[in-house]
């Protein structure tokens, strides 16, 4: 499979699965409220984005409508009261991704937009906004880029081609080429099951305790051998149970990298990668969430951080971009750093932002600069004029956050502009 499409088939799978395991905790329920909505907006956010990135229209156009639905109760009601109606679309939603990205799986020919799906969609978007009188930009998140920007900015990225090119508004399908490699080298395993054999790894480590206190002398040159056969038994089981639950980042790792060569070669920009202790071990899942977090912080530090040829020329610095990406233990904790050598963040751009959506709490020349980043993790904060299908909306460092909190994780910002942007991840 091609590189950068095994990353979206992996991550999008994942937020996929996540969507319908919160969403069940919400059946039957009378009222949807923020929560569940900011849950579903930040998934669907993220598989519109990285679609997009892919060229997969189908994916990444429902995904657009779907979000602007969301973006109607974000901004309007606050819930979800026709629970009913909200169902149907949702679970039509999953089911159109999981259905496309088996077809990924599978090297098929991708769908377009169901039809009745997007025509249903758009009619509750039409109720809503004549409902609570909503305009277009409460539902769109910004002011749209005009024809040119769009042209400009249209791919990020096609597979084994690095030049843009056109695609005709006839075509009904795109048909995804490329070496069909066996997906299913993932073992599943319950957590029950799991627990189990922690439970007996436990219990065998009990036995051997008891058998080295019970065995008297005379027995125990004879027991020694099966004794020591039960420990390393019991030492190969427990690495072999923490092989299920925890990992190092290279993986990760490896993603990141791809995501910079194929972003940098779209982009024509020359940016690099330096990776340093990725073999650091953390539970799976909390990897997952780093992993989803580091996707939107990479792409865009290439999109939005790294200055193209001319511009890095013109203000000094070297013709190559260079992304630090660090895992480092630090006492009983993790850190892991990304660091550009890019524009940086402008701080007078994200005051006005800010002050744009009411969220200062006090007055802008009152800020300080630590207190000026931490307004970036606010949902709908953006310093960039004209958003794109990738980023610009302010959603990124909400979802960026959102996943660093939930594995009880802490996130920070520093940025001097012109000279680049730190972002930090303890966990």
């Amino acid at each position: 499979m091609d590189s950068m499409m095994g990353i979206f088939y992996e991550e999008s799978s994942r937020l996929v699965e996540e969507l319908k395991r919160n969403f069940s905790e919400y059946i039957g329920k009378d009222i949807y409220g923020q929560e569940l909505i900011q849950e579903i907006f930040r998934a669907v956010h993220t598989i519109k984005a990285d679609a997009t990135m892919m060229l997969f229209d189908g994916i990444a156009a429902l995904s657009k409508k779907f979000e602007r639905l969301l973006y109607c109760f974000r901004n309007g009601p606050k819930v979800i009261e026709d629970t009913e109606r909200f169902d149907g679309v949702f679970c039509g939603y999953v089911d159109f991704v999981e259905q496309e990205l088996d077809k990924i799986s599978h090297g098929e020919a991708l769908e377009n937009v169901p039809e009745e799906l997007s025509k249903n969609i758009s009619e509750y978007v039409d109720n809503l906004k004549e409902q609570y009188e909503l305009d277009e930009s409460q539902i769109t998140g910004k002011k749209t880029a005009d024809k040119k920007e769009k042209a400009k900015r249209q791919i990020y990225y096609i597979p084994g081609v690095q030049a843009p090119v056109e695609k005709s508004d006839k075509e009904e399908k795109r048909v995804v080429k490329y070496e069909n490699k066996d997906l299913n080298g993932v073992i599943v395993i319950k957590k029950s099951d799991l627990n189990k054999i922690q439970l007996n790894i436990t219990k065998m480590g009990s036995v051997i305790k008891t058998l080295k206190k019970v065995s008297d002398r005379e027995n125990y040159e004879l027991a020694l051998p099966e004794i020591n056969s039960l420990v390393d038994i019991n030492k190969e089981l427990s690495n072999v149970a923490k092989g299920f639950t925890k990992g190092d980042f290279t993986a990760v790792a490896e993603k990141m990298e791809i995501l910079v060569d194929e972003m940098s070669a779209a982009l024509n920009k020359n940016v690099r990668l330096l990776v340093k202790g990725e073999d650091i071990m953390i539970d799976k899942y909390k990897r997952d969430k780093i992993s989803t977090a580091l996707i939107h912080i990479i792409r865009n530090s290439v999109d939005h951080g790294i200055e193209d040829l001319e511009t890095r020329e013109r203000l000094g610095k070297t013709p190559v971009g260079l992304i630090k990406l660090k895992f480092q233990n630090e006492n009983e904790n993790i850190r892991i750093t990304v660091e550009d050598d890019g524009a940086g963040i402008n701080g007078g751009k994200v005051i006005e932002a800010a002050q744009k959506a009411g969220v200062l709490k006090k007055k802008p020349e009152e800020y300080k600069k630590e207190e000026i980043m931490e307004l970036l993790l606010v949902n709908g904060i953006s310093t960039t004029d004209i958003p794109n299908d990738y980023s610009g909306r302010g959603v990124g460092m909400d979802v960026i956050n959102h996943s660093i909190k939930e594995i009880g994780g802490k996130l920070n910002i520093t940025s001097e502009e012109g000279f680049g942007t730190k972002i930090e991840i303890e966990v």
